[in-house]
């Protein structure tokens, strides 16, 4: 059932609509709005919009490091476990069972 959540992002109410929880929604919200309000700080007085799209391009930039960063961490653990896995294998290759 879709619930609708009040938000404030950058001195603007909106009204969300969706499945998830009121708390997240407004964890989402004061995220862009923090995001949104560090750019403003920058001094150059961006209008609402372009710092909308701004902030949404660098969260973008942020889910692609994270995914970069995940796929590297996934991928160095499955080496490591195909080391481990060769190295049992040898050891146990040694044994003689009687």
């Amino acid at each position: 059932m879709k619930k609708q959540v009040e938000v404030e992002i950058y001195g603007q109410r909106y009204t969300i609509a969706g499945e998830a929880d009121e708390q997240y929604v407004g964890k989402l919200a004061r995220y862009v709005d923090g995001k949104m309000n560090e750019l403003a700080k920058s001094g150059k007085n961006f209008p609402a919009a372009k710092l909308a799209l701004l902030a949404a391009v660098n969260i973008t930039h942020e889910l692609f490091q994270l995914r970069q960063d995940k796929h590297v961490k996934e991928s160095m653990i499955e080496k490591k476990a195909k080391d481990l896995i060769e190295n049992i294998e040898e050891q146990f290759s040694d044994l003689k069972l009687y």
